[in-house]
């Protein structure tokens, strides 16, 4: 089954504001999540465009943070 792209954060943004202007307020939980996902996916991406290779600890390390991990 292929996966969906992933929104942007000023589309996931618009759903936001959609589900609220419809009243929706499951659709509006599901859109905060998925707006919540495109910002942190944003950042990621733009912090490793401008950082040095890393390391495998530091991948774990990070990859730690994602899962919950202390």
């Amino acid at each position: 089954m292929p996966t969906s792209k992933p929104l942007t954060t000023e589309q996931a943004r618009g759903h936001v504001m959609t589900a609220v202007r419809m009243h929706d307020a499951e659709a509006e939980q599901v859109a905060r999540g998925n707006l919540a996902e495109a910002k942190i996916a944003s950042a990621i991406n733009r912090a490793l465009a401008v950082a040095p290779p890393l390391k495998p600890p530091q991948i774990k390390r990070i990859s730690g943070l994602l899962r919950g991990a202390k």
